[in-house]
């Protein structure tokens, strides 16, 4: 019998560590059938069993595909019919500017010569001032803008802001001049439409490449067209009619109109507005209304939306016709023979003078075949005075004779070996006659007639002011921020607005402490993103009826939103209004403007700068700031050259993407200094001006120095106490405590301190832009002397 255990004495069994475990199920992702099971517990839906293949908002694979296709196709399609309505009966006429690159060109002689050599593929329908409009055999409808002062950039830009294609032209295939340069880069970094290039004068293969080559940079231009070949002015025309016209993404989001005929209006009539309008409008706002016409571009217009001209002012619509385009060929006045008549030049390149060509060129030329000029019956000639001139240099060489040369001399010695007769010769040449002499005493007394002459012109007062920018910029460079504290007034009353940071990046600050009034008047946005989007996504047919569609022509009635201003007449300057665009909501509301600058010039804090931000045109005095990713951005003094700094001003509100133009003002002419874009419409920027007082180590004994010259009372020293103090060499310390009653301090720094250091105390402040906003620009002359 075997022996039985006692279970209750013993304990149960137990595994030991070799036991086997096996892996538990993976379900995935999903639950189990189980994990189910235990959840429903038996409950069944009221909707009954749907797959998770058979949701309520799921779409098959198969329709997801179809509907993209059909959302390509409807895309291909609006894309087809885009570039159908270019210029087409349906669409607004391809506009096309003639900008001139150089002082030489006349851009409407050139636009007569284009229309006389036109008339055998294109119809010309009419002409209304500055604009004039063809229409193709292809259907294609073309306007030609010239600028109503080709002198004057701002004409020019408002010009290529309405402009579809860009058309410069130059009377000679040579470099660009520096105005045109000038020129070019503006209108590049405003935002270029699709450029073309016309010659007045012939041009080999070979010289275009090169041309193309070397200004690809500013002109982007495959092929250059030849204006005086009627056959090339028919290739450049059908050209524009048929290529992919491209146009910056800032002109495109606005409905916009090229203004055609501006009309002031200086008395009411009853059969302009209602009866209610007339009523509102008095005799004295009446001189404050303006009728102007012109073609629908780019967007549908809505009425209801204010809209801008620029250099002028916004406007309300007070009445808005479509109107059909009443023009014939009457109203053309084309010389037949322009036809024959090349465009005219300020000067001949074909009647230089004789003195001023280069007499390796000359004798180049003399071997060259172009010296033969051939009859009309193949004959060649070839010029008697050439063929005289040649001889008498042979007689000239024969009659020398033969040089008396030492014996064993070869040919090659003896043409380095020069005669008496020859040396006298050859000084006498150098010297000169008497008259020559009494020549060049004229020519140097002409030369400092001239020089007197500018002078007299020169501006030294403005001379001596730019000679101390240039000096101060030069200093704020070596030392930046840098103050001396002043010994008349205590340094807590000089720098009691300022206050000292622990981190300049981290230390918190609070943007809505005493803030300017001005900030009373302006608007901010909650979340700028969200209202970006919704505004640029608005079109004027979610408004209702009443939008003007695009290819219209209509007159418009206008009266100004600020009532209070002076009239219309008197914000005109030379040049008339040319580009008129419909804002978009809160346009017309002010805020501020924060502008990324890159600077070809150095420029001073709150200087008069001239700003194109968009359509926008106006003179302001702007805050610059470094360009840094942190809450505070450090003030500049100066903005140096080649540098990218940021512009603050009270300025219109503008929804990006816009561009920006920067111009100041020298010598009493106009100098482009920076261009760059709109970064960012937030007064909650936070723009910082610091200052760092200096002082000098008098002794210093390992960690510890007395510091001298930053401070001279005690007071002032007790004040400044608490603030983090900094050397040039990377220490930190603090005050320790003041020696004396002469501004002497005992400090204590984190390492050894040099004794050629310095001691460095930063203090900051807010700082605001003023409400310094003009709209008003004086004009900017591109070309000195302009052929007109």
């Amino acid at each position: 019998m075997g022996r039985v255990r006692n279970a209750g004495s013993e304990g149960s069994h137990r595994a030991g560590p070799l036991k086997q475990t096996n892996k538990k199920h993976k379900t995935g992702q999903h639950k189990s059938k189980r994990a189910l099971d235990v959840e429903t517990r038996g409950r069944v839906s009221s909707e009954g069993s749907i797959s998770k293949h058979r949701r309520k908002n799921h779409v098959l694979r198969s329709e997801r595909k179809k509907q993209a296709a059909a959302d390509r196709l409807k895309k291909m399609q609006n894309i087809l019919d885009e570039k159908r309505n270019q210029g087409g009966p349906r669409g607004a006429p391809i506009c096309v500017a003639l900008i001139p690159l150089s002082s030489a060109t006349n851009v409407n002689f050139t636009l007569q010569f284009i229309l006389a050599n036109c008339k055998n593929f294109a119809d010309i329908v009419g002409q209304v001032e500055n604009t004039t409009y063809i229409k193709l055999k292809n259907g294609k409808n073309i306007t030609l803008v010239v600028p109503p002062v080709p002198n004057d950039l701002w004409s020019v830009l408002d010009v290529l802001k309405q402009a579809d294609v860009s058309l410069f032209l130059q009377p000679l295939l040579e470099p660009v001049s520096p105005e045109g340069i000038t020129l070019l880069k503006a209108a590049k970094e405003q935002g270029l439409a699709t450029p073309f290039l016309g010659i007045s004068s012939s041009f080999s293969k070979s010289d275009e490449k090169a041309f193309i080559k070397a200004n690809s940079r500013y002109l982007p231009v495959d092929k250059i067209y030849e204006i005086t070949n009627p056959g090339q002015v028919s290739n450049l025309l059908r050209m524009i009619s048929v290529t992919k016209i491209t146009i910056p993404k800032q002109w495109s989001v606005r409905s916009s109109m090229l203004i055609e005929s501006y009309t002031p209006i200086t008395s009411l009539s009853p059969s302009m507005f209602t009866p209610n309008a007339v009523n509102e409008l008095t005799q004295e706002n009446c001189t404050k209304l303006a009728k102007i016409s012109g073609v629908i571009k780019r967007r549908h217009l809505n009425p209801h939306r204010p809209v801008y001209i620029t250099g002028i002012g916004s406007f309300k619509i007070l009445r808005i016709d479509v109107v059909p385009m009443q023009l014939g060929k009457r109203d053309m006045a084309v010389d037949p023979n322009v036809a024959n008549v090349l465009p005219r030049f300020l000067y001949d390149p074909s009647k230089v003078p004789e003195e001023d060509v280069d007499k390796e060129v000359e004798d180049e030329t003399m071997d060259s075949d172009s010296d033969i000029d051939e009859d009309d019956d193949g004959s060649s000639y070839v010029d008697d005075d050439e063929t005289g001139s040649q001889m008498s240099i042979d007689s000239k060489n024969k009659g020398k004779g033969k040089k008396k040369l030492p014996k064993g001399t070869s040919d090659y010695q003896a043409d380095w070996l020069i005669d008496s007769e020859e040396e006298s010769e050859a000084e006498a040449e150098l010297i000169g006659s008497d008259d020559e002499l009494e020549g060049d005493d004229d020519n140097k007394s002409q030369m400092s007639q001239d020089d007197a002459e500018e002078d007299d012109d020169m501006d030294w007062e403005e001379e001596k002011k730019q000679i101390e920018i240039m000096k101060a910029a030069r200093t704020e460079a070596e030392f930046p921020d840098w103050i001396d504290t002043p010994m008349d007034i205590p340094a807590k009353i000089r720098f009691q607005r300022y206050r000292g940071l622990q981190s300049f990046k981290k230390s918190p600050w609070d943007v809505n402490e005493n803030l300017p009034k001005e900030y009373s008047k302006i608007f901010q946005f909650q979340n700028f993103r969200h209202v970006y989007k919704i505004v640029c996504g608005e079109k004027a047919e979610t408004d209702g009826l009443g939008y003007v569609p695009v290819g219209q022509r209509v007159e418009m009635i206008l009266k100004p939103l600020d009532a209070s201003g002076s009239s219309v007449d008197s914000k005109i300057g030379s040049c008339k209004p040319i580009s008129l665009v419909s804002l978009l909501r809160h346009e017309t509301r002010m805020s501020v403007l924060n502008l990324q600058l890159n600077l070809q010039e150095v420029v001073k804090n709150k200087e008069d700068i001239i700003f194109q931000v968009g359509h926008h045109r106006f003179q302001a005095k702007p805050i610059l700031s470094e360009v840094s990713t942190g809450n505070k951005h450090r003030m500049l003094r100066f903005a140096q050259e080649n540098q990218s700094c940021m512009a603050t001003v009270f300025a219109p509100i503008v929804f990006p993407h816009a561009s920006v133009l920067a111009f100041k003002c020298v010598k009493s002419t106009l100098i482009p200094v920076g261009s760059g874009s709109l970064f960012s419409i937030d007064p909650s920027r936070v723009v910082v001006k610091r200052v760092l007082l200096s002082g000098h180590p008098f002794k210093v004994q390992g960690r510890n120095a007395v510091v001298r010259f930053m401070f001279f009372n005690r007071e002032d020293i007790e004040w400044f106490k608490p603030v983090e103090l900094r050397t040039r060499y990377g220490r930190r310390g603090h005050i320790k405590e003041p020696l004396g009653t002469h501004g002497h301090m005992k400090c204590n720094f984190d390492g050894q301190m040099k004794s050629q250091d310095t001691a460095l105390m930063p203090l900051y402040k807010r700082v605001f832009p003023k409400w310094n906003y003009e709209e008003f620009v004086p004009p900017f002359e591109v070309f000195d002397q302009y052929s007109k």
